[in-house]
């Protein structure tokens, strides 16, 4: 029965786009949004024009149609990177469509990988010492047939395992278009959800934007006011970014209205900044009346200033001196540094901004750039090499002192063997 019930829904909807791509054909000042074939299509032909940056590929299969969950991997010399070195790099994930109906993120998220491409092209220090990856839909399926959930009727968006079915979320399918918060029968239960995942366990994760439209704001990892609040114990981090990005977006933040978020997991099980940016409230129209970069410029400022200041999102700390028995560092980054050691003492806290010395017995600095660990051990570990620097008390470095004495022993020395022979 379900299945017929889906069939109708398909056909039923395939119907509806057709009479709306007949009806509301384009003017000039009317831009249509893309399809999921145009928006594949269009991905893939993006990557090809930069073959020594990206790398486009299909991740898996859609529930469904067997439509490909398609992504572009960016950075710098690509193609001679091992897959360890490229997984090492400090990498900024940003999705769209987890609710099909939602194309305006899809274009966010296309728009600012052509951004990237064509910075990084032009200036590669724009791509220097980072990672991007993009995947503009996560339901493909709902993206084809212009439907929030996938085709098995679940919201991808209340089905990661962190936090799963808490609040605001159903345990009843709902059907298209506007087809509710279903949670789906378990946690991670989508083959969607499951690819998304899988990708992110790939990636040395900074940041994660996943992109969505309807009320034009940005959407904190999980609920810090009311009931079932929980804080985020990074929270002056997420403070100082959010207060940053409004600088440029003039968007303002909130609490989710579901558990089991995409975002949820990104922060609670990989440890990196993440948020949902709400890039427009437009949500059904297949049509917008004004050129979609120009809809999308805010966001895609926020975008970049994430990009732009990538290695900064969290505790950064910099050496500004350094002895043979310490070191003295400076946290440059947006949050604060952790467990600073250096094998000897350990400093719990570095906080922005702050300047400490700290003494020094391995020729390693570890750090942690976030206090929330996430699902594994030293996700956010950071690693810097110091120098061999020998102590001068130990006979390492002869003293300018030593150096004049031993010239003149040589010099009498050699006066000696002068006279003797003369003698």
């Amino acid at each position: 029965m379900l299945a017929i019930v889906n069939i109708v829904k398909y056909v039923l909807t395939i119907v509806a786009l057709a009479f709306l791509a007949f009806s509301a054909q384009p003017s000039e000042a009317v831009e249509v949004l893309h399809t999921y074939d145009s928006m594949k299509d269009d991905t893939q032909e993006l990557a090809s024009q930069y073959p020594d940056i990206a790398i486009y590929s299909e991740q898996g299969m859609s529930t469904g149609l067997d439509l490909e969950i398609f992504s572009v991997d960016v950075a710098l010399n690509i193609t001679e990177l091992t897959d360890e070195e490229l997984n090492a790099l400090p990498t900024m994930y940003v999705d769209g469509t987890h609710h099909g109906n939602e194309g305006m993120s899809a274009e966010a998220s296309f728009l600012f990988l052509q951004d990237v491409l064509e910075r990084s092209a032009a200036d590669p220090s724009y791509l220097e010492g980072k990672r991007l990856v993009v995947t503009p839909s996560v339901n493909p399926d709902g993206y084809f047939i212009d439907c929030r959930n996938n085709w098995n009727s679940v919201d991808l968006n209340r089905n990661y395992p962190y936090m799963w079915g808490m609040y605001g979320t159903s345990d009843t399918r709902g059907s298209c278009p506007a087809s509710g918060t279903y949670r789906g029968p378990s946690e991670g239960s989508e083959i969607e959800t499951q690819i998304n995942m899988e990708m992110m366990r790939n990636m040395n994760l900074y940041v994660y934007f996943s992109a969505h439209t309807g009320s034009n704001d940005i959407v904190l990892p999980w609920k810090i006011t009311g009931e079932f609040a929980v804080p985020i114990a990074d929270w002056d981090l997420y403070e100082y970014f959010l207060n940053e990005s409004a600088n440029v977006s003039g968007l303002t933040y909130r609490d989710p209205g579901g558990a089991g978020e995409s975002i949820a997991w990104g922060y609670g099980a990989r440890a990196a900044l993440s948020l949902i940016v709400e890039v427009d409230d437009m949500q059904w129209s297949p049509i917008v009346s004004t050129t979609i970069r120009g809809a999308l410029s805010n966001e895609l400022l926020m975008y970049d200033l994430a990009w732009e200041n990538l290695e900064l999102v969290g505790g950064h700390l910099q050496i500004i001196d350094e002895t043979y028995n310490s070191v003295t560092v400076q946290n440059i980054g947006w949050g604060a540094a952790y467990n600073v050691t250096a094998g000897g003492e350990v400093i719990e806290k570095v906080e922005r901004n702050q300047i400490i010395t700290i003494s020094k017995n391995s020729n390693i600095l570890n750090y942690n750039r976030l206090i929330h660990e996430g699902e594994e051990a030293d996700l956010t570990l950071i690693s810097m090499n110091l120098n061999s620097i020998p102590n001068p008390k130990n006979g390492g470095t002869p003293s300018i002192g030593f150096i004049s004495a031993s010239l003149t022993l040589i010099a009498i020395a050699t006066s000696r063997k002068r006279n003797d022979y003369n003698n």
